[in-house]
């Protein structure tokens, strides 16, 4: 067994970007898969300290964007699988979120806002997601798929 010394032990555990946590879930292009995803965030996020208003924040911004991969990124593809990768350290819980979608031009979206789009029934989803976490990163790669990656900070 490797020797560590106490000063190596202690830094270790006082780094805030150490892995305390990670969960992986390979999940069906279902809609019943976002509840999957949300409910193993909600676990992630609750051994994080968050709860509450935050809590709730988190759990949808999660269901939005799994749902998003879902219907827009897979198409409902039962063959296409959506990948739900969360990390915790001492500083943040970060989520992401892998379709094997084509990708799409978050600076091409509708305006969710706008007078037309409030009278619809959907098109919210990426604008509360970056509205309720601290940050939001939207990464395509074409033939690989959409990263998109939640991040919320831990107070």
């Amino acid at each position: 067994m490797p020797h560590v010394s106490p000063t190596a032990a202690n830094s270790a555990r006082n780094d805030l970007s150490q892995p305390m946590g990670t969960t992986t879930r390979i999940l069906d292009s279902t809609l019943a898969s976002a509840d999957i995803a949300e409910n193993a965030t909600l676990e992630s996020a609750r051994k994080a300290g968050f709860y509450g208003i935050a809590l709730e924040k988190i759990a949808l911004a999660i269901h939005e964007i799994v749902i998003n991969a879902i219907i827009h990124g897979n198409r409902l593809t039962r063959q296409k699988k959506v990948i739900v990768t969360i990390a915790r350290t001492r500083k943040q819980l970060t989520i992401t979120v892998w379709d094997q979608g084509d990708g799409f031009d978050l600076d091409r979206l509708p305006d969710p806002l706008s007078p037309e789009a409030l009278l619809r029934e959907s098109g919210r989803g990426i604008y509360l997601a970056r509205a309720f976490m601290d940050e939001f990163h939207v990464q395509t790669k074409p033939g690989v798929g959409t990263i998109v990656t939640l991040v919320k900070y831990i107070s």
